[in-house]
């Protein structure tokens, strides 16, 4: 049966699945590597998904109504302070593009999660630390429930 902690799972699997550029950061995951072996700074991804509203949409029995879940998929991409914008602006185009106008996750009858057009940002400042410059796409998206 699909349910909301479902679709999370969905979207971070589809991630997953489909990115192969870096290491990837999930909250309260394991710590990830962002050094080459021999010390550099290397490009990572923090991946996260931000539950905003929930809400029925028309009318039925009990067991057929549907529930529409909004949200936001965010892909923070970090790059070494000092190397440029354009590695971190073109990762963050790639994440973005995993889940353009996409439609996934469809476990049981009317439900599925549906997401929509990426937002990149301009970037800025990636840590207090001073080593990081972060760019971040955006991509909202609906899951829809049927019960």
């Amino acid at each position: 049966m699909a349910d909301y902690a479902g679709a999370k799972a969905a979207i971070l699997a589809r991630f997953r699945d489909r990115w192969t550029r870096t290491p990837i950061a999930v909250p309260n995951g394991p710590d990830i590597q962002k050094t080459s072996a021999e010390g550099d700074l290397i490009p990572w991804v923090y991946f996260e998904v931000v539950g905003a509203d929930s809400t029925i949409k028309g009318v039925g029995r009990p067991g057929d109504h549907q529930w529409v879940y909004d949200g936001l998929i965010q892909t923070h991409v970090f790059v070494p302070i000092g190397s440029g914008t354009e590695l971190a602006d073109q990762l963050a185009v790639a994440a973005g593009e995993i889940f353009r106008a996409a439609e996934f996750y469809r476990e049981t009858p009317g439900c599925c999660v549906r997401s929509w057009s990426p937002r990149c940002d301009e970037g800025g400042s990636g840590a207090d630390d001073g080593n990081w410059w972060r760019v971040t796409c955006t991509v909202p998206f609906e899951y829809l429930h049927r019960g």
